[in-house]
């Protein structure tokens, strides 16, 4: 995996690195835009140690201006336009906007509402008020509109159909307070006009006036995002992954180091595995987590599995093809591990039992289709699958898919005796009876895994 400097995490693609943006600005002769973007943590932390390269301390105060996720292309545009106190031949101002709500993608537009709902219980009402006009502006709706019983409040199927916001229990609450918040000093966000900001980036900017830009995930169909990334340096960045497809593990060591650094603690190798299992890719959690450790350490220098287990909650979930991949790897403990979990993140039992009836029909489908060309013998290259089995399967079946996920199905098919599948398939209609007429989910799910994966195969 690709990496941007020594402790630093991975970024999500080949292009301009934070190294090659703070050698810029040590020399003098930065771009006039960074657009950083992909995790907002970790681009918030790159914008802020590149906007430090840029303005000296000294001038910070008057010549460094951070505008919030609420501000408008229209107001950047004029503090990029704004010369800033400390002018002269070689001063700098540099316009640092962090997360910017009328870049954010739709698929993100719950971060930012759990962001603000976050800043609310923190007590800063302001900013989370700012942050939950922004993003309920891209819908239309203005603070009075927030307001309960207003001609236009909007309900929940709303916010999930125009912003892809799933309201839970206490968020209307949170909306609520925070629009009579707004509407009580008179908080205005202005639309997302960015005809401002496009003419100031087709004109160029007062010399020495930099624009850094702080992104989470954006909407990439934006003519807006193309425009800031082709005025300057565009750096995607996100937690690193590594392992096969379906069995991707987060690769956390550069953030940890990172996030460390100047403490004098470490995380062995067993902790950053379970952080990992805990936390995901989640960098802004993962972050309060390490604080939480290193108080937690005291003054041991090492931080273990133990200090996570005592201190970390878990926020990761599983993903939905996780138990199928375990099933078809014949783990037992992992699948029993996944259903637990999946069970405590709130999954749908019904959801989990069809998820394992469809690992289990495709396992018999691709079995059945290579007994019937190579009867019980087991075919041991993919070559030879591809003459036998793969002119038997239909082309609209194929599509676009690719041959070697069919043979790779097949491979998995034969950790398990033919018996056994067929044993399955009756043990989960069983178990599906059984939870429609009232009994307990869970045992009747882990009864199907023990079966199905026994210590001893059962022919």
């Amino acid at each position: 995996m690709a990496s941007y400097g020594k402790g630093r995490p991975a970024r999500k693609a080949d292009g301009p690195t934070l190294e090659q943006c703070l050698a810029e600005a040590r020399s003098g002769k930065p771009a006039p835009v960074y657009f950083f973007d992909g995790d907002a943590f970790l681009s918030g932390r790159a914008a802020r140690e590149l906007a430090s390269a840029l303005v000296p301390e000294a001038q910070r105060d008057l010549n460094q201006v951070e505008l919030d996720a609420a501000a408008s292309p229209a107001e950047i545009a004029v503090e990029l336009a704004t010369r800033g106190l400390f002018a002269g031949p070689s001063s700098r101002k540099v316009v640092l906007v962090s997360e910017p709500a009328f870049l954010t993608s739709k698929e993100d537009s719950s971060g930012v509402f759990e962001r603000a709902r976050d800043l609310w219980t923190q007590g800063r009402q302001r900013e989370a008020a700012r942050r939950l006009l922004a993003l309920a502006v891209k819908a239309g709706w203005k603070a009075e509109d927030l307001v309960p019983g207003a001609p236009r409040s909007p309900g929940p199927a709303d916010w999930k159909s125009e912003l892809g916001v799933v309201l839970d229990a206490g968020d209307a609450a949170f909306v609520a307070d925070a629009a009579r918040f707004a509407v009580g000093r008179e908080m205005k966000v202005a639309r997302d006009d960015a005809s401002a900001l496009d003419a100031a980036l087709a004109s160029g900017f007062p010399p020495g006036h930099v624009l850094v830009v702080a992104a989470g995930k954006v909407d990439g169909k934006l003519p807006l995002v193309k425009k800031l990334a082709a005025a300057g340096k565009r750096v995607s960045f996100a937690i690193g992954k590594e392992g096969a497809w379906g069995e991707e593990r987060v690769v956390l060591r550069p953030i940890l180091d990172a996030l460390l650094a100047g403490t004098g603690k470490a995380v062995d190798a067993s902790a950053e595995a379970r952080l990992g299992e805990l936390v995901g890719d989640d960098a802004r959690t993962l972050a309060g987590a390490v604080a939480k450790l290193v108080a937690y350490a005291g003054d041991r220098k090492g931080i273990t599995v133990a200090d996570v287990d005592a201190v970390v909650t878990r926020v990761a979930s599983d993903p939905f093809f996780a138990l199928g991949n375990a099933v078809e790897a014949k783990d037992l403990p992992r699948a029993i591990a996944v259903l637990g979990r999946s069970l405590a993140d709130g999954a749908s039992p019904f959801m989990l039992l069809g998820s394992l009836a469809s690992t289990v029909r495709r396992l018999v489908l691709e079995r059945e289709r290579a007994r019937k060309a190579a009867g019980d013998r087991r075919i041991t290259s993919f070559d030879a699958w591809q003459t036998l089995v793969l002119p038997r399967i239909p082309e609209d079946e194929i599509g676009a898919k690719k041959p070697y996920g069919f043979w790779m199905k097949y491979q998995a098919a034969q950790r398990y005796p033919r018996g056994a599948l067929l044993r399955a398939l009756a043990d989960l209609a069983d178990a599906d009876l059984a939870m429609k007429s009232g009994s307990d989910e869970r045992p009747l799910l882990e009864r199907v895994l023990w079966r199905l994966m026994p210590g001893k195969d059962i022919l």
